[in-house]
């Protein structure tokens, strides 16, 4: 099949870029290239997908997307393109509108006007807000704790309405927590990683638990929906909440750095913890990578980049 990935040089995306065309698929993607985080960090992505041979166009997705499909024939769209983040959502609100809704919006738009019969929309754990246990699709009632999550569950609305308004097939992925080598640089394990190959103390904001999803993990369970034409929503998770200050201490040990403490941040919450029962059951998604193996796994790749 011909693939569409928007946001194809960012973590996620590239990630599911290379799964797809590793599997016989005929991959594109664009990106805008922001300066979110480390630019540098998504050209390297770029190059590598470029040596796979996918096409990687530089655009805009408001002003581009429409040209860049239509010169196309997708038989899937993924729409990973998006400003992430709790802390830059709450100092700037309206960007979070315009780049994780409008721009939603613009996908679906293109997807019904150029006949792409499915879209695949990345959406996160935070449309959860404030919850305790393994959480059900269902237990996401816009109740959130951030603009960020407000914006995904906003943009999550709009996907539900093309389908029923326009017989779309769509598919919600809830990401919980991914972590891997080449992640985000705001991450909590990313940013551990850095601190302690630098001798530097390792902060943690309040006593967060996250369920962390290894990215090999959250790309293939992306990949088994498409083959099952799966619609609907799913959370992608690894179904083990874990304590961050916990890992933290377990990174101090190792490479003998002290732990500080400081107060939660506003908007982030206390728990994510998934419960994957509808992706297993609908398209056989079993999280297989322990935490430890992932850990490992950025490690080397934090050494190998140093």
């Amino acid at each position: 099949m011909q693939i569409g990935i928007t946001g194809g040089a960012g973590f996620i995306g590239a990630a599911l870029a290379l799964r797809l065309q590793a599997s016989g698929h005929t991959v594109h993607v664009i990106d805008a290239f922001t300066d979110y985080y480390d630019v540098e960090l998504k050209l390297t992505r770029a190059k590598q997908l470029q040596a796979n041979g996918i096409d990687v166009f530089d655009g805009n997705v408001h002003e581009d997307l429409a040209t860049w499909c239509a010169n196309h024939s997708f038989a899937a769209l993924f729409h990973l393109a998006a400003l992430p983040g709790v802390p830059g959502s709450l100092t700037e609100p309206h960007r979070y509108i315009e780049d994780d809704i409008a721009m939603t919006v613009t996908v679906l738009e293109a997807a019904r006007t150029h006949g792409i019969p499915h879209v695949f929309f990345a959406s996160s754990s935070s449309v959860y807000g404030e919850q305790t246990g393994a959480l059900l699709e269902q237990q996401a009632t816009g109740n959130v704790m951030s603009p960020y999550a407000a914006a995904k569950y906003s943009a999550e609305t709009f996907c539900r309405t093309y389908h029923n308004l326009y017989d779309m097939n769509v598919t919600i992925f809830r990401f919980f927590t991914v972590y891997g080598p080449s992640g985000r640089p705001d991450m909590a394990l990313f940013r551990f990683i850095e601190q302690a190959l630098d001798g530097q103390p390792l902060t943690v904001f309040g006593d967060p638990v996250r369920d962390f999803t290894y990215i090999d993990d959250i790309t293939r369970g992306m990949e088994q929906a498409l083959e099952a034409k799966a619609t609907g929503i799913f959370n992608l998770g690894a179904n083990r909440p874990e304590s961050v200050r916990d890992l933290a201490a377990m990174l101090s040990e190792r490479f003998n750095v002290p732990v500080r403490s400081a107060p939660a941040r506003i908007g982030d919450v206390s728990m994510t913890w998934s419960n994957t029962d509808a992706a297993r059951q609908t398209f056989g998604y079993v999280p297989s990578f322990t935490l430890a193996d992932g850990i490992e796994q950025m490690i080397r790749w934090h050494l190998e980049r140093r």
